[in-house]
């Protein structure tokens, strides 16, 4: 009788030290919970802050990406039938779109024709005129390698100052649409950036006097050479 007596008491003793440790990791587990519920009653949220992270966030949200910015101009581009004409590009800065010269300036002009303005306009009212934007966008102006006209040259001497101005005049038609200026840049590169050429061929210096008289063998280079180029900018 007392040996039944001991084998009981020896399964009970058994069965409590086998569940014990529920015991301890169930303690252990609501003075946890208790810590973290003090914590939050403790705790006394910034309103100012939690509104400025919300501003943030809308403020994210609303800015177009460089998919939808090139869609936009690719329903520009088809609006007005200049498919021929205009190219949209990946460029290592953002989305690109490249206009041949001759729809945008005369030979020799810095005066911006109708087909480029009616881009221009479009452009700053589907992408351009939003506050909340602070991307840059780049006005770029190309040319060919042909030597400025002596008529011309007391007004640009070289193509340098024939491709800054175009682009400058571009850049002050977008500021008069409500464009705001600080997020505008011209540049003029002459005939140091030949359409073919890459962003790469232009930065690493591969760009020499021998390529660039390969990039103008023909007028047809030379048509694709002249052009304006819009970059929008990641950042």
């Amino acid at each position: 009788m007392s040996s039944d007596l001991q084998l009981n008491d020896d399964s009970v003793e058994k069965k409590e030290s086998g569940g014990g440790w529920l015991m301890t990791y169930a303690d252990m587990m609501t003075l946890l919970f208790a810590f973290f519920v003090l914590l939050y009653s403790m705790s006394s949220p910034d309103p100012v802050k939690m509104s400025q992270v919300q501003d943030a966030m809308d403020e994210e949200s609303s800015l177009k990406s460089q998919s939808e910015i090139k869609q936009d101009f690719e329903e520009i581009i088809e609006e007005m039938g200049i498919e021929k004409s205009t190219n949209i590009i990946s460029d290592p800065r953002g989305v690109a779109i490249e206009m041949d010269g001759d729809i945008c300036f005369g030979s020799g002009s810095t005066n911006i024709k109708g087909t480029l303005q009616k881009v221009l306009n479009e452009a700053a009212n589907k992408l351009l005129i939003n506050e909340k934007d602070y991307r840059m966008v780049i006005i770029e102006g190309h040319t060919d390698s042909d030597k400025i006209p002596k008529k011309l040259q007391k007004f640009y001497p070289t193509n340098w100052e024939l491709s800054a101005a175009r682009a400058s005049n571009v850049v002050n038609y977008l500021i008069r649409q409500g464009v705001n200026s600080g997020r505008l840049q011209a540049s003029g590169y002459a005939d140091r950036w030949p359409a073919e050429a890459s962003w790469f061929d232009v930065r690493s210096g591969k760009i020499t006097d021998q390529t660039i008289a390969e990039y103008n063998v023909s007028e047809q280079q030379k048509q694709k050479n002249r052009r304006i180029k819009i970059v929008f900018t990641n950042n």
